[in-house]
Order: structure tokens, then sequence, then C-alpha cells
């Protein structure tokens, strides 16, 4: 982000990809805009002067320059891991990965997995602009589970009772099929 210049000139103001642009590896760029245009929000809900205009500006810039170099610092890092760190990882089923970055990426898959990435994600989605959500989430993951249950059981009922009427082939089937990378790997 800009450390050096203001986000604003005067009453207009830089947000989003304006000021901070995000690699795309993180899907952060719209994000951070919304969350830009919220403080932004809430910060020019206070002005009741437009004398008062450009603090409440520099303002929102001090509000949101460490969360957003943050983020952009995780989405850099992560674009550059990605395409200059690792490859295919190695397996023992196909031929490819045999370069010493797919064993890197094959040997680092765990770490990445079960630490890295967890951390990465409790930050990006710990911005909770209007305070802890409590018991929200969890009361959304209990509807959401019940209905999910409910509209499976209902669909299992239907095709228990009308049969299925459409049909593919198994994933098997379609493996054998000499146009799939796994069968022409067989021959």
């Amino acid at each position: 982000p800009e450390f050096l210049r203001s986000w604003s000139d005067g009453n207009v103001v830089c947000i989003g990809d304006a000021v901070h642009p995000m690699m795309p590896n993180l899907g952060q760029g719209g994000c951070q805009a919304i969350e830009d245009a919220y403080v932004l929000s809430e910060t020019l809900e206070a002005v009741k002067s437009t004398d008062k205009l450009d603090d409440s500006l520099q303002e929102f810039y001090r509000k949101r320059i460490v969360r957003v170099s943050i983020v952009q610092f995780l989405s850099r890092l992560a674009s550059d891991l990605i395409i200059n760190a690792f490859d295919t990882p190695w397996s023992p089923h196909d031929d490819l990965g045999k370069t010493w970055k797919s064993y890197l990426t094959f040997f680092w898959k765990p770490v990445l997995q079960y630490a890295i990435f967890p951390a990465q994600f409790a930050y990006l989605y710990s911005y909770h602009p209007t305070g802890n959500m409590g018991d929200l989430p969890a009361a959304l993951e209990r509807r959401w589970k019940a209905q999910h249950e409910n509209d499976a059981e209902a669909a299992f009922e239907r095709v228990a009772e009308d049969g299925q009427s459409i049909a593919a082939p198994s994933f098997f089937k379609i493996a054998e099929q000499a146009a799939t990378v796994m069968s022409a790997k067989r021959r």
C-alpha cells in the first residue's frame, strides 16, 4: 500500500485496489475494498462539518493501513510461494513431480495445510468491524446443517419412491475411457 503518500487529496479518497492492489491468490482485492468502504462510511458518518473532512480521511487511512498492509503481504507471499517455490507434488502414482520443487511441495504440504493456511485465513476472517459476532456463526451453522439434512432426506425419499431418472456412469467407468488421463497413463 501507499505508506508515504496519503490515500486522499482534498475531499477525494482512493480505496481498494486503487491504493492497495492485492495479488489474486487469496481473493482479497474485493474484500479489502468492501472493508475500506465500511470503515470509510463509519468515519464519514461521524463528520459533522466539511472543515473536518480532511482530518477524517486521514483517520480512515490510519484505521486501515496496518490491516491492509498485513493482508497485502500475505497475498504477495502466497503468490510468490505458488509461482516460485512450489510445483506439482511428488506422487508414487504417476510420472509427474520429479523436480526438487515437487519434493519440497510434497513435504511442505502438511505444514501448509495444518499450520500456515489456518493461521493465514484466521487472520483474514478475523475482521469484525461491528464487534464480536458472538453465537451467530454457530447458529448459522446449526441452521444450515439442519436444512441440508432435511433437503438430503427429502431427495433420498423422492428417489426411493420415484426412482432416479438421471444417471451417469460411475467414475471408474469414465476413467477406463481412452480419452481420460488416468487410462492413458495405464497404457
